[in-house]
Order: structure tokens, then C-alpha cells, then sequence
């Protein structure tokens, strides 16, 4: 294969501690990928150009991405000369800092259709950033990459929506933790070189390649109508994008949904963003169930919660809802009335809300239990519950267990209820999902012990349904999401 990029180039970011991790990394590159990147500024030591070049047919990229642009090399201007000369001649296609001064002789990299400009401004968008691709263009090479931090999601959207302007082989797109949204944006909008790591980021705010090919199909480049997305604090583990997008596929919907970190919600309220396409939906998780409730026209679930999931437009105007008590209400009532029968609810957050509407619609006393015994005694006496302490919940006796805290999605999680309540073979239902589909410690001791179990999978499902509705997107089954989420965490 030649060893020039294809435009638009798909590539695998890898940071490889080695020559044989660099192997290892290359067997996970998804199918799409047509060009390879390897960040040796991430190395823990020096890696052979040509001998990485051997181990895969795909153009190679050779990235050694200096401190002042946000990367891990801090030698001197001489020494990065150096390494990019061997790269070079070593047959590869070199990613040259502008900032470098290297591509202002011609004498260097003479074949410039082996050669990526890049320029990095971690912090912002530069005000003259129209000159300075201009610039990068004259020098000639094969593709311009210019990346700028954004400092939250509207930046992140704004710096995105910039890529459909450009012209010839240019890629413009953010960084930093708010920036997966102006990414996809970025890539749909025609960028030439679109990024993607393999198994761990080599920058901070990207999306796994794998994802950028499947979920959001960047190789098929379009102008969506309008975003949809999750915010939460870290929402790149949701399986949501995956879902939605498929529904919208399914039903030829030009809408995108991509995840919408937020790290302020009051702030950076993402329904008062403006971008291009517009944000028209908007689903609700931790830790800001609670401030959703306060955007737009509440329903009364929410006025009776005090938390939304669910944040949608209608006729011009903003409503917030909580589909939470269909994704716990649904699954449960498989199980039977709760008439007679007792719960015991895990957590004091939002999640926590909208089960305690769910069991008590459903008949069950409800009895609430936290880690801070002051959060929960808040929450039972706001919605009219028992409450009970925490050290005193391994010797308490109820029909329903349900987890309601964030506890389960980490490997290392332990079981969010105690161990001892399931001798007696209580009904347990975990909100928490795992994006592998591997269960939770929870559900995994629960089974164990032969207690009937409620999967964080079913209540994804179940809310969705209702969800979707909220979106616009029609006639949605629970057995079409179940098939889709089957999908997802196959992958």
C-alpha cells in the first residue's frame, strides 16, 4: 500500500509503550480505519519508525507532539528535527508542528504528500486562526490539521460547526473534555483527517474511532437537522448515542445524538447552547437530574420528584420530564404489585426520585437508605417515605432491593447492597449498566444467591421507549431498543 494518507483519512490514534504493544494495539484497530497514527511522544521508550511501519500495510502517521501543544515530548527544537528526518526516511508520513519552523525550507520533506501541518492552542481559538490555516495550506502538504481547546460545550460545538467552511484537505476540530460533540460535528462536516484512539485516548475528549465509524457513520458525511444528546458529567460511557442514532437511522431522520459533557450545569445550561444544527432534546444524567428540573415547564412527575431526565422542545418552548419512573416502573411491575410488600431504595439522588414514585405507584412501602444518613432522612420526608440508616440496612428485611447510586459500572465496584439482604431472596433491581454488558457486582451476587433481578439494561430500555416519544421519534418498541442494546454492548 502506498505510504501517502488517503483523504478523508480514518486514523487510529495508538499510543504504544512498545514495539509489541504497538502489535497487540494494531489487532483492535477497527476494519474502517485506513491510516495508522502513532504517538511516540506517548512511548515509554524509543520505537523504531521503520520497524512500526513493518507491522501494518496502512499508512503510518509518526506523531511526536511537543509540551507546548499539549502532548508528552519536551526535547529540544533540534532533537524534534531529528525524529521527524528519521520518521521521514524511514518511509512514513511525518506530522510537523508549524509552530516548528521546519516546513519553511523546501529542503525539508521534500515530498510533502508525506507530511500532516498540525497546530495545537490548547486553551482556545485563536482569533487570527483563518490566517494561520492559510498559512499551513501554502506549505504545500498533503492535510492541515488545526486543533483548539474548548473550554466547554459551546465552544466545543462552535469550534465543530467551523469544519464546514474549509476547503481542500483540511481538518479543523477541539480538544479537551468537552469536545467529543464538535469532534462528530467536525467529521460529518467533510473534515479530511478524523481521529479516533484504540483502546485508551491520546488525547483528552476523543472518541473511540470504532464509535465515530459505527455510531455516528462519519464516513458518510451530511449535515444534520438538528442534535440530540446526554448530559452528565462524564456521558461517554452511555450507550444512548448507540441507541438513538440507530432509531433515527432506522427511520431516515436527519438527527444526530452525541454525548454532551457538562461540567456546570446552571453555567453551561446545554439547552441555551447555540450551534449548528440547533439542540432539540436533551437526556438527563448524573449528577444533574436535580437543575434539569428547573428548565422549562416541568411535568408532574417532575413537580412531584423535584428531578428530570428528560429535557425536550415543544412548539418553541422547553419541558422537562422524567422517564426514569417508566424505566423502573415498567420492568418492576413484571415482578408483580408491590401491594403488601416492602422496598428499600439506594441513594438519595435523582435516580433515587423517580424510583421511589414508581414502587409506591406500584404499592410497595418505601423506605429510602444513603451513605450520608442526613441526605436520605431529606428525601424520605420531601416525597413522603420512610428512611432508614445505612449501617442499619445489612440486617434489614424487605421484598425489593433497588440501587439508585452510580455504584456498579467500574470493574472494581462492589456490590451496592449489602451482601447479607440476600439470603432471604429479595427482588433486586440495579440501575446501574455496564457498557461492556458485563453485570455489576450487584446483579452478579444477587444471581448468586438466587434472588430475581432487574438488570440497569432494563431500565434503560423501558425509559427510552417513553423518552423517544418525547423526542419525536415515532412508533418505537421495547423490543426494537432491547434488540438495539443487544447490539450495543456486543460490540
Amino acid at each position: 500500500m502506498s505510504p501517502i494518507i488517503p483523504i478523508p483519512a480514518y486514523v487510529a490514534s495508538l499510543a504504544p509503550r512498545d514495539l509489541a504493544d504497538a502489535r497487540r494495539l494494531l489487532a483492535l484497530v477497527p476494519a474502517g480505519a485506513n491510516a495508522i497514527e502513532y504517538r511516540l511522544d506517548l512511548a515509554a521508550a524509543p520505537i523504531a519508525p521503520a520497524a512500526l511501519r513493518e507491522l501494518d500495510a496502512r499508512p503510518a502517521i509518526l506523531t511526536w507532539r511537543s509540551l507546548r501543544e499539549g502532548g508528552n515530548f519536551g526535547g529540544s527544537a533540534e532533537e524534534y528535527g531529528r525524529l521527524l528526518r528519521g520518521a521521514y526516511d524511514a518511509g512514513g508520513t511525518v506530522d510537523v508542528e508549524h509552530a516548528s519552523g521546519l516546513l519553511a525550507s523546501p529542503d525539508n520533506f521534500p515530498d510533502r504528500r508525506r507530511v500532516v501541518v498540525s497546530l495545537h492552542s490548547p486553551f482556545s481559538l485563536p482569533g487570527d486562526w483563518q490566517d494561520r490555516i492559510e498559512a499551513m495550506r501554502a506549505t504545500g502538504v498533503r492535510a492541515v490539521k488545526f486543533v483548539a481547546g474548548a473550554a466547554d460545550l459551546a465552544g466545543s460545538l462552535r469550534i465543530g460547526a467551523l469544519q464546514r467552511g474549509q476547503k481542500g484537505a483540511v481538518s479543523i476540530f477541539p480538544m479537551g473534555p468537552a469536545s467529543q460533540a464538535g469532534r462528530v460535528l467536525s467529521a460529518l462536516a467533510g473534515g479530511a483527517l478524523i481521529y479516533g484512539p484504540v483502546e485508551r485516548e491520546t488525547a483528552e475528549g476523543q472518541v473511540p474511532l470504532a464509535d465515530l465509524l459505527e455510531i455516528y457513520e462519519v464516513d458518510r458525511p451530511r449535515a444534520p437537522e438538528a442534535l440530540f444528546g446526554v448530559v452528565g458529567g462524564s456521558p461517554a460511557r452511555s450507550l444512548s448515542p448507540f441507541l438513538y442514532n440507530a432509531l433515527f437511522r432506522a427511520r431516515e431522520m436527519p438527527l444526530l445524538y452525541v454525548p454532551l459533557p457538562v461540567a456546570d450545569f446552571e453555567r453551561d445550561a446545554p439547552q441555551s447552547v447555540p450551534s449548528v444544527p440547533p439542540i432539540r432534546g436533551l437526556a438527563v444524567t448524573q449528577p444533574w437530574k436535580l437543575a434539569a428540573a428547573r428548565v422549562g415547564s416541568p411535568s408532574e412527575d417532575v413537580r412531584k420528584i423535584g428531578a428530570a431526565n428528560t429535557l425536550f422542545l415543544d412548539r418553541g418552548r422547553w419541558r422537562a420530564e422524567n422517564t426514569d419512573v417508566d424505566g423502573v416502573f415498567d420492568p418492576l411491575a413484571d415482578h408483580g404489585t408491590g401491594e403488601g410488600r416492602s422496598a428499600v431504595i439506594v441513594g438519595a439522588g435523582g435516580a433515587a426520585r423517580a424510583a421511589i414514585v414508581a414502587c409506591r405507584r406500584l404499592g410497595y412501602e418505601v423506605s429510602v437508605a444513603a451513605r450520608r444518613d442526613e441526605e436520605a432522612d431529606r428525601l424520605a420526608e420531601a416525597l413522603g417515605v420512610g428512611s432508614i440508616a445505612w449501617d442499619d440496612v445489612p440486617g434489614s428485611e424487605a421484598d425489593l432491593y433497588l440501587n439508585a447510586t452510580p455504584v456498579g459500572w467500574r470493574d472494581a465496584d462492589p456490590s451496592a447492597i449489602p451482601r447479607s439482604v440476600f439470603e432471604a431472596r429479595p427482588v433486586i433491581f440495579d440501575c446501574v449498566y455496564r457498557r461492556d454488558g458485563v453485570p455489576t457486582a450487584t446483579i452478579r451476587l444477587a444471581r448468586a444467591a438466587g434472588c430475581p433481578t432487574v438488570e440497569g439494561l432494563a431500565m434503560l430500555a423501558a425509559q427510552a421507549v417513553r423518552q423517544a416519544q418525547c423526542f419525536g421519534v415515532e412508533g418505537v418498541t421495547l423490543s426494537e431498543v432491547t434488540e438495539i442494546l443487544r447490539r450495543a454492548v456486543a460490540r
